[in-house]
């Protein structure tokens, strides 16, 4: 089969469109899935350029090479004998190889406790020395013709979810994981820093499990703009290299500045804020726009990189991480429920429509293409970027 591995064999381009043999089921309660998305990440684009700062972690969860794609859906087209999802489902894919996936028992103390997103024996060499897929070898990934998963992150589609839809459970089950990870205090008004599909997955999380949360985003690109406001922000602010847009945040948060341009703090803000982008200044901005006393959760990716942490204990604030996926407590103590099988309802409810996000789709073998037009977002307008095995 094909597959896009991340190998750096091209001297000018770090990955390669490869034939590989077609990964054999690793266990009984294993399928294998024809592909039928493999969206592109921002993570993804981290590998091919720079841009959040090294992380040198990294290299212990996903050795070299790599078959890449961890956004990814499909149709099952074999199961191991204990398998219990049908051939011919319709599946989104947890990207997470924990414990359970792993079969290893007993289960480390996360995964035990219901939180597989940080799984100690995500660098196992059991199945895969890879953190998730589309950062392992061997399994294939979404940026290939098959993959295969265990029972345990196969997650039927409802049927009003379109094969067009196929990849965008991941990117809005990160956004409700970190939102439920650490929820905003009920009817607190939210700053969404960053607009691309990850912010724009915070924006319709909040929309379903926070409605009476007041959301503003700060968008760089006027395309990402109109999209935070068709998915329900009230307010979207425009990026200004000036510093403009912090009068405006101020203005809306009802409170005054402290400094000068690009500089400048909020005296108060924000009292919950989503940190979505991952760069420096972003960072740095978000803690500088937070409430005293409030929370900034850090959905971004980002490694060794200068950012100003004087907000921390200036605001006193609290600055929270999460990654992957879960089963989490609905909004004040609700039943608990995956965070990809609450993406999917929300998908279903056109609550986070492709039509609008999905704005490139590329074949496989195109790959190289789909990669710059992610890369070039202010020119192409991209939002979802999908390749099409």
């Amino acid at each position: 089969m094909r597959s896009v591995q991340l190998d750096f064999a091209d001297p000018n381009f770090p990955a390669r469109l490869v034939e590989v043999d077609e990964p054999a089921l690793p266990g009984r309660r294993w399928a294998r899935v024809k592909v039928l998305g493999g969206g592109i990440c921002g993570s993804d684009l981290h590998l091919f350029r720079e841009t959040t700062g090294p992380i040198p972690l990294l290299a212990a969860f996903a050795p070299i090479p790599i078959e890449l794609g961890h956004e990814v859906g499909g149709v099952v087209i074999e199961t191991g004998p204990d398998c219990p999802v049908k051939v011919g489902t319709r599946v989104a894919i947890d990207p997470t190889i924990s414990c359970v996936a792993r079969e290893i028992d007993p289960p480390c103390r996360p995964c035990a406790s219901g939180a597989p997103a940080v799984c100690y024996n995500l660098t196992s060499k059991i199945v895969t020395p890879g953190l998730i897929l589309g950062f392992t070898s061997g399994l294939g990934g979404g940026w290939s013709d098959q993959v295969v998963a265990h029972a345990s992150m196969l997650h039927p589609l409802p049927d009003a979810v379109p094969d067009l839809a196929v990849t965008l459970h991941e990117p809005l089950s990160i956004a409700i994981h970190g939102l439920l990870r650490s929820p905003p205090p009920d009817g607190a008004p939210v700053l969404v820093a960053g607009a691309a599909i990850i912010g724009l997955g915070v924006v319709a999380g909040l929309r379903a499990l926070f409605p009476a949360s007041e959301i503003t985003a700060l968008a760089k690109h006027e395309h990402q703009a109109q999209a935070a406001e068709r998915l329900g922000a009230k307010h979207v602010v425009r990026l200004d290299a000036g510093g403009g847009h912090i009068a405006e945040l101020a203005r809306i948060a009802g409170t005054k500045t402290i400094g000068a341009g690009n500089e400048a703090m909020l005296a108060g803000g924000f009292p919950y804020v989503v940190e979505a982008v991952g760069t420096p200044q972003s960072i740095t901005q978000a803690l500088r726009f937070a409430d005293g006393r409030g929370t900034v959760l850090f959905l971004g990716i980002t490694g060794l990189v200068n950012v100003d942490l004087s907000p921390i204990w200036l605001k006193e604030l609290a600055f929270v991480g999460a990654l992957n996926h879960a089963a989490d407590a609905g909004p004040h103590g609700g039943s608990t429920a995956h965070s990809i099988d609450r993406a999917l309802k929300i998908i279903a409810k056109t609550g986070f429509p492709a039509e609008a996000l999905v704005t490139h789709e590329f074949p496989l073998a195109d790959f190289r293409r789909g990669i710059e037009t992610g890369l070039d977002r202010a020119t192409s307008r991209a939002i979802k970027i999908v390749l099409r095995p």
